[in-house]
């Protein structure tokens, strides 16, 4: 991260309308050193490594950045990046756009500085696996009395193995039959720094003839309150003394409304992937990639999303669900799912299929 000697820094700036910056390209799109524009313009700026907000004033004009997400609030105004502000090495890089918040538009915009690696919006390298239900809560149950909460257990076991041989970090929410209430689970992932948040369930439903494969995101249809809730409940306490209450879970009201907005972008790309996987692997029927209020998705500060493998409430499903070998492969391809979209945050090429 940001070094914290020097965040309050200014020196001579640059002669109005000239834009001598070395830039990368990301994605597509043009970055230059955000440390670079505030030491060259005069700009004063500080940076907040529990929010991960980046504050950026010069006369009147106040910006805020919330890395990784396109959004800026500029003077208490919302607009949108044509990229999200983004770490990299220790550096904080921000679309070249951002110069003209402070400075006059030049006349002419810099050709891209080509560099030997790419780089990328959002590394992939730990995810949180939570095997839905446990201990008192049994979740739905098939006709032979296939109880949910074991079916997700074995399921995250086995995906668990899956991603490790692949590379990535992997923690489980619960390791054996347990109760944890939904508002924790994502907060282990949030504890944990992961990248991605996966919840694994299988679906039940009075419609006996109903069966597939469906991978939900956390919709919009969340109330305000829940989610300042959800952000403040991240802030550890010493630092919400009564006085600034209100103030602290305003600010973080404002702070989840951003993330929640630029991670849904990324669920959905994550449902997609994870859903194409298994109608590869498993030729099943795919109910879609849909929206809901899971309240165990509520508060994930990293793109999250809940897997439904099957329904238990359809004999069929069921079967499947019981037999072993029908699990591993359901967990290969989520797995590929996942590793799909680790290629399509990190800029990788992508395999044809």
């Amino acid at each position: 991260m940001i070094a914290a000697a020097g965040l309050l820094a200014g020196c001579a700036a640059s002669p109005r309308g000239v834009f001598d910056y070395e830039t990368v390209t990301v994605g597509g799109a043009r970055y230059l050193s955000l440390l670079t524009l505030c030491d060259r313009e005069g700009l004063a700026w500080d940076y907040d490594p529990l929010s991960q907000i980046v504050i950026v004033k010069k006369d009147a004009t106040e910006a805020r950045f919330l890395i990784g997400s396109r959004k800026a609030v500029v003077n208490n105004a919302v607009s949108d990046l044509a990229a999200p502000v983004i770490v990299k090495e220790s550096v904080v890089w921000a679309p070249v756009e951002v110069r003209e918040i402070f400075v006059p538009r030049p006349s002419a915009l810099p050709l891209p500085l080509v560099t030997d690696k790419e780089m990328f919006l959002r590394r992939i390298e730990h995810v949180v696996l939570d095997a839905g239900h446990g201990g008192k809560d049994p979740g739905a149950v098939g006709y032979s009395g296939l109880r949910e909460k074991d079916v997700n257990l074995d399921m995250a076991l086995r995906l668990k193995k899956e991603l490790e041989a692949r590379g990535l970090q992997v923690t489980l929410t619960r390791l054996g039959d347990t109760f944890i209430a939904l508002d924790q689970r994502p907060q282990i992932a949030n504890a944990r720094g992961a990248n991605l948040f996966v919840s694994l369930h299988a679906n039940a439903n009075r419609a006996r003839w109903i069966e597939g494969f469906e991978v939900y995101y956390l919709t919009e249809a969340v109330d305000d309150d829940a989610r300042a809730l959800a952000a403040a409940e991240n802030v550890p306490a010493e630092v919400e003394p009564g006085v600034f209450k209100k103030q602290v879970l305003s600010l973080k009201a404002m702070l989840w409304d951003l993330i929640f907005t630029e991670n849904r972008r990324e669920s959905i790309e994550l449902a997609h992937a994870i859903s194409q996987a298994v109608a590869r692997h498993l030729g099943m029927k795919l109910l879609g990639v849909k929206g809901a209020p899971f309240v165990v998705l509520k508060g994930a500060r990293m793109p999250a999303v809940l897997v439904e493998v099957g329904y238990l409430s359809n004999r069929g499903g069921e079967r499947k669900l019981k037999d072993p070998e029908y699990r591993q492969k359901m967990a290969v391809a989520i797995a590929e799912g996942i590793m799909h979209f680790k290629k399509y945050a990190e800029g990788q090429p992508q395999d044809k299929k």
